[in-house]
């Protein structure tokens, strides 16, 4: 059954459940469970075997790291751990306090943290994962002071992540792309200049600019739309809702030292931002000096960047000096051993949760990988006899879909970007770049709207929101931002004018601000 339409069910399956029950853990092992059904026939023993085989290929690998162990699914793991216990000691230390109370001065609004937040996520563009873990952690405390939802803070996130990392030259993402275009231009006859065609792709990236101004829109009009709503207003009652569960606990932890300072908050954060980013910089020279890269130097070296060892260091000297920080309070007689123990544990504790979620969606992608879902839905493409006006518009859905139903923006524009190189070369060659943008632009969109994505469940846990909550309340925002970007790709498609396309984008973008200031409007009427 796999590369039939059979292989989209348990990622449906997973995301209808996720939108009904609200329920994570269950919902992505009901999918699990389904795909591997699927792949074993039905057959209950071998269903339990692909499921044990699965899993343990997710911990285990041959000439991994340390020999055995798999150092991607490994790397991330410890860097949540890491994350987990610095901010416990952060919290502890009164890191996070004295942080709250010296930004809180310059930063004195809802507005202000949002605009803080989505400002820091369009800056630190060099990894969307890193960007979504560190973005949210300094963020989460001016949320709290000014009663900003998770829900809306993992939506800033999760929207200035993927999306900025995706049209940055400089991003882990660049390289990627980049290598792509290479293999599609050299098989296709294509004359393109691999790195000016990367950045003539951004203006076609119409999800993607669309997304980040929406943020904006949202954040100036304080525009709720769905659950975001209700999410808000418990925010803003001091009930916020969209906590996960550790999350929550913590908050209700009180034994801090009440002579923390700034630094105690900062220099953990800057030291995982510097080690990492120089760690990813001494990783990608190591491996472009030895090794024949079609790229110049500086992007041989963005080429050949070790994101897990960078990962590792990274959280390992961000972890070493929170620390160390919060031990000079024992020191000082402002906490105790014990309290400092019991951080450490909580501290992992709390990203337990988000783990046991990586795995399963690291699972289920994998196992509808197996099924082909996305060899499936790129058939039905290269069979389809398609006006040339239409491929962009029908490529970023067909990417959007892909994406959503695979967890996968990466795996989703590595199967469809040949193929868009393919039916860009047989109709116009002119269409090729915008094609590939519409393709790369889906992806990102579908990886976005799905419950089974890395990416939206690292950008929960980075804000400290419950998947669930993130999922639901991001949804109706992210498919407006579709739909605008899809009429953009319909008009370009037809008029071959990226002048009219961004015309018509943007009297859409300010049917959306008139609707969010008449419910502004209207909301403020009734408070009155």
């Amino acid at each position: 059954m796999t590369g039939t339409i059979y292989s989209l069910i348990p990622a449906l399956l997973t995301i209808a459940l996720v939108i009904l029950t609200r329920r994570v853990v269950l919902s992505l092992g009901v999918g699990a469970l389904s795909a591997a059904f699927i792949l074993a026939n039905f057959n209950p023993l071998q269903t339990l075997e692909i499921l044990m085989r699965s899993f343990s290929g997710l911990i285990v690998e041959e000439n991994g790291l340390f020999g055995f162990l798999n150092d991607w699914n490994m790397s991330i793991i410890f860097f949540l751990l890491a994350l987990g216990v610095i901010t416990a000691y952060i919290v502890l230390s009164g890191g996070a306090t004295a942080f709250t109370n010296a930004i809180i001065k310059r930063v004195k609004s809802r507005e202000g943290v949002q605009y803080t937040a989505a400002l820091l996520g369009i800056l630190i563009f060099v990894d969307d994962y890193f960007n979504a873990l560190v973005v949210g952690n300094v963020s989460k405390p001016l949320a709290k002071e000014q009663r900003v939802s998770r829900a809306r803070l993992s939506y800033i996130v999760d929207s200035t992540s993927a999306p900025v990392c995706v049209i940055s030259p400089i991003s882990s993402w660049s390289t990627g792309i980049m290598g792509s275009m290479a293999v599609i231009f050299a098989s296709t006859g294509a004359t393109y200049n691999t790195f000016s065609a990367f950045l003539t792709t951004i203006p076609y990236h119409f999800y993607v600019l669309v997304t980040v101004i929406m943020v904006f829109i949202v954040i100036k009009y304080n525009f709720n739309i769905g659950l975001m709503k209700t999410y808000e207003e418990s925010a803003l009652n001091q009930q916020d809702t969209s906590l996960t569960h550790a999350e929550a606990t913590a908050q209700e932890m009180d034994a801090q030292s009440s002579k923390g300072s700034v630094w105690d908050l900062i220099a953990p954060i800057l030291t995982l931002i510097i080690v990492t980013i120089c760690t990813m910089a001494y990783t990608g020279y190591t491996g472009a000096i030895n090794s024949e890269s079609d790229f110049n130097l500086f992007f041989a070296i963005l080429e050949n960047i070790s994101l897990a060892t960078s990962l590792r260091i990274g959280g390992l000297a961000g972890l070493v000096v929170s620390m160390a920080l919060t031990y000079r309070h024992i020191m000082a007689r402002e906490i105790s051993f014990a309290q400092y123990t019991k951080a450490f544990f909580l501290g992992m504790k709390s990203m337990v949760g988000a783990i046991v979620i990586l795995l399963l969606a690291w699972a289920i992608c994998d196992l509808v990988g197996t099924l082909d879902a996305g060899g499936y839905l790129a058939s039905l493409i290269t069979q389809a006899n398609i006006a040339p006006g239409l491929i962009p518009m029908v490529m970023f859905m067909v990417a959007s879909f892909m994406a959503f139903a695979t967890g996968t923006s990466w795996g989703s524009f590595g199967i469809l970007l040949p193929i868009a190189g393919s039916v860009a070369a047989a109709l116009d060659m002119d269409l090729m770049i915008p094609i590939m943008a519409a393709v790369l632009s889906g992806a990102i969109f579908g990886d976005h709207a799905s419950p089974i994505s890395d990416t939206t469940l690292l950008s929960a846990t980075g804000a400290g929101c419950d998947l669930g909550a993130h999922f639901n309340s991001q949804l109706p925002y992210a498919l407006l931002s579709a739909t605008i970007a899809a009429i953009g790709y319909l008009v370009f498609g037809l008029s071959q004018s990226l002048l009219i396309a961004y015309g018509v984008m943007a009297v859409c973008l300010i049917a959306v601000i008139f609707y969010a200031k008449r419910n502004r409007k209207s909301r403020e009427e009734i408070s009155k």
